[in-house]
């Protein structure tokens, strides 16, 4: 029972060593930054600010402080999102290269520094680092797994174990790394192939959002109106609150719509939920911006 607990909190701090590997330090100090100022600003504005600034001051520095507080976290993903792709798309061609150091009759570590020699864009300090691991002494098993937990993905991961297993249980490795990086390489495709194909589905996704916020700002424009003028009973005070409790509903409801679409195109465009947070981020500013705007 003790040596679980002792456990956990080693492994709790493995994962956050993990997550904080991900990203590069400097990016992610300086998006944390960013965004808990720009937290604080919010804070501030809503109890403070609001009450001697005009409302459309106030409203305004609300969305800069919004904006502020979601982007650089979107923007931190999103690159890491696109360093993961081009970690990916390049695997396969460091694979072949020591596939192909293998066919000229090289040992495991001479083609691993011959394939170092090439550039592998993101990959390249991954590898860069292998080879220094394995010229102190690593073995090729711990020095490849280490860089695969480094990266932490899951297609690179799975391709290293299958090399790893074949490597140890004798069978002939260059074969292994062939048909491993046919494999990713086919992978990619079918990614590409994907996309290209729902591409017109994002449009449409796109396309029933903007009609959806014309909806609301006709909603806003032409109904509310009606529903504030004294013609339909009560008194004006009470009809005017009524409208202003529309307003802002309807605002809420155009970033949860945004929010969810841009989620939702992102996983069918590119097959991770990490790049709809960018459309996301776009369709909610604009959603919120167009029903502000047409509330003023």
């Amino acid at each position: 029972m003790g040596k679980s607990n002792k456990e956990q909190p080693s492994m709790v701090k493995k994962k956050i060593d993990m997550i904080l590997a991900m990203y590069d330090r400097k990016a992610l100090t300086s998006a944390l930054t960013i965004s808990v100022s720009s937290l604080m600003l919010l804070i501030f504005n809503h109890f403070v600010l609001s009450q001697f600034l005009l409302p459309f001051m106030t409203i305004f520095i609300m969305l800069f402080s919004v904006i502020g507080v979601v982007v650089p976290l979107i923007s931190l993903q999103y690159r890491h999102f696109q360093k993961m792709k081009n970690i990916e798309s390049n695997f396969p061609n460091f694979i072949k290269a020591i596939s192909e150091g293998l066919s000229s009759n090289m040992s495991l570590p001479q083609s691993v520094k011959y394939a170092a020699k090439s550039n592998f864009g993101e990959l390249s300090p991954y590898i860069n680092r292998m080879v220094s691991q394995m010229s102190w002494g690593i073995s090729f098993e711990q020095a490849f797994r280490g860089m695969a937990e480094s990266i932490n993905n899951r297609l690179i991961t799975r391709a290293t174990s299958t090399i790893i297993e074949a490597h140890t249980y004798g069978g002939k490795i260059s074969n292994a790394m062939t048909a491993i990086g046919r494999s990713i390489t086919d992978i990619e495709k079918l990614r590409r192939e994907r996309i290209s194909s729902i591409s017109s589905q994002m449009m449409q996704g796109y396309i029933i959002f903007f009609v959806f916020i014309g909806v609301m700002i006709g909603l806003v424009v032409f109904l509310l109106p009606i529903l504030g003028s004294d013609a339909l009973g009560g008194t004006g005070a009470a009809n005017a609150n009524l409208v202003a409790q529309y307003t802002v509903k309807f605002r809420h409801l155009s970033v949860i719509q945004g929010f969810f679409s841009g989620i939702a195109i992102g996983k069918l465009s590119e097959g991770s939920i990490s790049a709809g947070f960018k459309h996301a981020a776009i369709m909610s500013f604009i959603g919120y911006a167009a029903l502000l705007l047409a509330t003023l």
